[in-house]
């Protein structure tokens, strides 16, 4: 009966591995907002889609299109190509960020990561993350610290 139940319980996790490894398209929706560290300043909120695709089962490439609301800030929009390490059956994942921040005004590189949370079923999924993506703004070294929630489905 043990051996029974055993394979039972083996076959089950290797038939819903393949679901949450596949690779393929994804799309993502998230809301963002950070703080600056010195001084300690609130950034805009952001909202970025960022359509992606998977490199296999842990890998997978993103180009996040941001655009910041004017909430503490002026209207300005940023590209994130986003390099993610998200291991099937793990809830947590990494993601590596470069950025090309104020394309409307002076345009400034950033870079940096993230690490989050989040998990799917049949292929719909939320996150949470929180993330450093320091720069140089007119000569100046700024930190800067934020946080994101999303949707995102993969296909």
């Amino acid at each position: 009966m043990r051996k029974l139940v055993t394979g039972t319980v083996v076959a089950m996790a290797l038939c819903l591995v393949p679901m949450a490894a596949q690779a393929g398209f994804v799309l993502e929706a998230s809301l963002g907002k950070g703080l600056t560290l010195d001084p300690v300043e609130a950034t805009p909120t952001n909202i970025m889609i960022a359509p992606g695709y998977g490199l296999g089962e842990v890998l997978r490439l993103e180009l996040g299109f941001v655009a910041s609301l004017p909430d503490v800030g002026d209207f300005d929009l940023e590209l994130r190509p986003m390099l993610v390490l998200d291991p099937p059956l793990f809830p947590l994942y990494a993601r590596l960020i470069l950025g090309v921040t104020s394309l409307l005004n002076d345009p400034v590189i950033a870079y940096g990561g993230a690490v989050g949370v989040g998990g799917s079923l049949f292929g719909l999924g939320v996150f949470g993350e929180i993330g450093a993506l320091p720069r140089s703004v007119a000569g100046t070294f700024v930190w800067v610290v934020e946080g994101r929630v999303g949707v995102y489905y993969a296909f």
